[in-house]
């Protein structure tokens, strides 16, 4: 890759929830939009060989051991796709690195202002992302070196990385559920495993809920309020049933809650396992897609 200039090239992850939800095309119509083609790309199957280089800093001065899990989990959901997207604009004063971070968003929901890809495309948490890309042309040639390894990026027509993502995406329905839903499809399994248990007025508070549909089953406290109204407040399923999952609220095991799910017929799927797991760790945008 010694043809390339890293000032004006930008190496960007599009992340597996961006292929889960099917906005990987309007990811890069959006790039392309703002100027920058792709001119090299790459589909990663399965956890990087060269994630822990690509996190080396993270790993040994910020990062906890439940973080570094979370990007396994996360790399180990679905495939990822490496690019590399080159510039053709020129804005004074303004680097190719940092004008493409602007028009991303902040990685934190709650920062990233309207008209950027994570604001209006719906970013779930900064872990659930959407897309990264590097901050810097040092940061570019390193990163992508890490996600290319010796093979390198592919090189050709750019319609052909659409047909990739077009691939990539026909192979599982589109992911719409944001953490609210998933929230409230989670509570909603267990109320109707204890639905027998829940005295006439948890019945009520169910129904009142559920005529608010996810906004209502995904309410603050609705859990915990349930929980108060079980005849046995001791419940095997009443911590699972109470948990907000996300920071700042006292969390799970999510193992745990998995087996103890499947001994009542039910369980968590993948993307209920993945947004919940990184909602507890990272705060989740309250609002659906």
């Amino acid at each position: 890759m010694d043809d390339i200039d890293w000032k004006r090239t930008v190496f960007v992850l599009i992340a597996p929830d961006a292929l889960a939800r099917h906005l990987s095309a309007e990811i890069i119509d959006w790039l392309a939009r703002i100027g920058f083609k792709p001119v090299g790309w790459k589909v990663l199957w399965q956890r990087p060989a060269g994630l822990d280089a690509f996190h080396e800093q993270n790993i040994t001065q910020a990062w906890q051991a439940y973080l570094y899990r979370l990007v396994d989990r996360l790399f180990g959901f679905g495939p990822t796709v490496a690019l590399l997207v080159e510039d053709a604009t020129s804005v004074t004063g303004v680097t190719s690195h940092d004008r493409l971070r602007q028009v991303k968003g902040a990685s934190e929901p709650a920062d990233a202002p309207a008209g950027t890809i994570r604001a209006d495309l719906e970013s779930i948490n900064a872990m659930l992302a959407l897309m990264h890309s590097a901050d810097t042309p040092a940061d570019s040639q390193r990163e992508s070196a890490v996600f290319s390894g010796s093979a390198g990026f592919h090189r050709g027509d750019p319609t052909e990385l659409t047909t990739v993502l077009g691939l990539l995406e026909l192979a599982a329905p589109p992911e719409h559920r944001g953490y609210d839903a998933v929230l409230a499809g989670l509570r909603t399994r267990i109320v109707a495993v204890l639905w027998d248990e829940l005295s006439p007025a948890g019945r009520g508070q169910v129904r009142i809920a559920q005529e608010k549909g996810v906004s209502g089953l995904a309410a603050p406290e609705l859990g915990a309020e349930l929980v108060e109204l079980l005849p046995q407040a001791d419940h095997p399923l009443a911590p699972v049933l109470q948990c907000e999952f996300h920071a700042g609220a006292a969390g799970v095991d999510l193992e745990q809650v998995r087996y103890l799910l499947r001994a009542y017929g039910t369980d968590l799927d993948p993307w209920e396992d993945l947004v919940l797991a990184t909602s507890m760790r990272f705060p989740p945008r309250r609002t659906g897609r």
